[in-house]
């Protein structure tokens, strides 16, 4: 009987010291939350480009003889102002002053590992249309080698006299990015045109360096 009693408290005294004993599992849920937090993430995304790099290849067309453009940029957009670039009909005009237009190549740079696109485009001007006149101004743009697919035309219809302010946006799926690692200029295609109708007056569209056209830029991680 003793010893029975003595094999008993035996396999007691083995129970509880494995009882002591804490479980690796104990372990490290002890440790703080902050030590998991602490660790950086290796998928945080890289912040984009600070400032757009644009510059004015080459400009075409009746609306914008040499030295007629100017381009300014800033960390998400640039802005295409124009010296003299209008369209008009009446008293002292050409027949080929109805119709104006301005052919640019830009060259906008992109940082390694990132391109971009265009996901809005405001434009501005004045408009001096008589009563029974029309016209209409027109934006194309589109990577050099595509075909021209991007066109936004804005009609006015008179009488109509004063500044304007137009506002194009495209959406996240349709923004049209510059393939990653490609070097291709972007063509944009300004257009002022003005129909008489019935007006007899002058009548005019105009575009200059109080007015012009802002790109905001959209950035995206090759």
């Amino acid at each position: 009987m003793l010893h029975t009693v003595a094999t008993g408290a035996a396999l007691l005294a083995c129970l509880a010291a494995t009882a002591a004993v804490p479980s690796s599992s104990s372990a490290t849920a002890a440790l703080p939350s902050s030590a998991t937090a602490a660790l950086p993430s290796s998928s945080a995304a890289a912040p984009p480009p600070k400032k757009v790099l644009v510059s004015i290849v080459s400009a075409n067309g009746s609306g914008c003889p040499a030295g007629g453009m100017d381009v300014e940029t800033d960390g998400t957009s640039f802005t295409l102002t124009y010296k003299d670039f209008a369209a008009t009909t009446g008293p002292g005009s050409d027949p080929l002053d109805s119709r104006k237009n301005c052919q640019l190549a830009l060259d906008v740079r992109a940082p390694q590992s990132w391109t971009w696109g265009i996901d809005r485009i405001v434009t501005r001007g004045t408009a001096n249309l008589q009563s029974g006149a029309s016209g209409t101004q027109s934006t194309a743009y589109y990577w050099a080698g595509d075909a021209e697919t991007d066109r936004i035309a804005y009609p006015f219809t008179g009488p109509v006299k004063g500044p304007w302010n137009r506002t194009h946006k495209i959406a996240k799926g349709d923004v049209s990015y510059l393939p990653c690692g490609a070097s291709r200029y972007l063509n944009v295609n300004f257009e002022l045109k003005v129909d008489a109708g019935t007006a007899t007056g002058r009548n005019a569209l105009t575009m200059n360096s109080t007015s012009g056209s802002d790109f905001h830029v959209l950035w995206r991680k090759c």
